[in-house]
């Protein structure tokens, strides 16, 4: 009888590889390379033993090479409808995070749901951020999500709008920045990466082939193609 993480593998692949969607390694990541930016479904493993699931994009632009949630991230759902939600609602019904194996029949029930979740929100996310603007005028809204305000979030904004042709917005976000308001060392490299940033904005070809090489050299560093699909055309100035 297949182990319940092999269960787990099992479904995911089954219901993630007709997406595009492939494992990384023998992980419980699988990866869709979207060229500006890599589409993730985790089934993680809690201490607990149950399995939780997230699906978020992470962007290219840099600078961080883990597989970081740069936009989505855990998702919740309602057992008894298949309703599903990127926060935690309080309307009064129980909503979900993880998964537990009691029997393997209970499970695989569970499993099938959990990943014709896992599914929806691929396609969801593939539609709301089809292209760098998709994504600035996503996190240019105002965000409801703990950390959401952050200097990531600023950053990333920045980045899209600047890939779109946006300057005027990337400037923005990237001023929003502030060198003294930053405490940590972490806080000092973006802020020095958002400064030289939005610098460039005042020549909108050279913010975006800038943003392009991070794009490449961040590709590079995780090891994926040089020449991928999606990557997006330089916009008409």
């Amino acid at each position: 009888m297949p182990t319940p993480d092999q269960m787990v593998v099992a479904a995911a692949q089954a219901a993630l590889r007709p997406l595009g969607l492939r494992r990384q390694n023998r992980t419980r990541t699988w990866v869709e390379d979207r060229g500006w930016w890599l589409l993730l479904v985790v089934l993680e493993r809690t201490r607990g033993g149950d399995t939780r699931l997230a699906v978020a994009a992470k962007f290219l632009w840099g600078p961080m090479r883990e597989l970081t949630y740069d936009l989505g991230g855990p998702v919740y759902w309602r057992e008894d409808t298949g309703d599903f939600a990127t926060e935690r609602s309080q309307d009064g019904h129980v909503w979900v995070q993880s998964i537990r194996h009691v029997r393997d029949d209970q499970f695989a029930t569970d499993l099938e749901q959990l990943t014709g979740i896992a599914r929806r929100r691929v396609e969801q996310l593939r539609q709301e951020i089809a292209t760098p603007a998709d994504v600035a005028r996503v996190l240019s809204a105002p965000q409801s999500r703990i950390n959401a305000t952050s200097w990531w979030n600023a950053f990333h904004a920045g980045a899209a709008a600047g890939l779109s042709g946006d300057v005027a917005l990337a400037r923005k976000h990237f001023d929003r920045i502030r060198p003294d308001r930053l405490a940590v060392g972490w806080e000092h490299d973006l802020g020095r990466r958002a400064a030289a940033l939005g610098a460039l904005a005042d020549d909108p070809p050279a913010l975006f082939h800038r943003l392009r090489e991070d794009i490449a050299e961040m590709r590079s560093g995780l090891g994926l193609p040089d020449a991928p699909r999606g990557v997006p055309p330089e916009p008409v100035w």
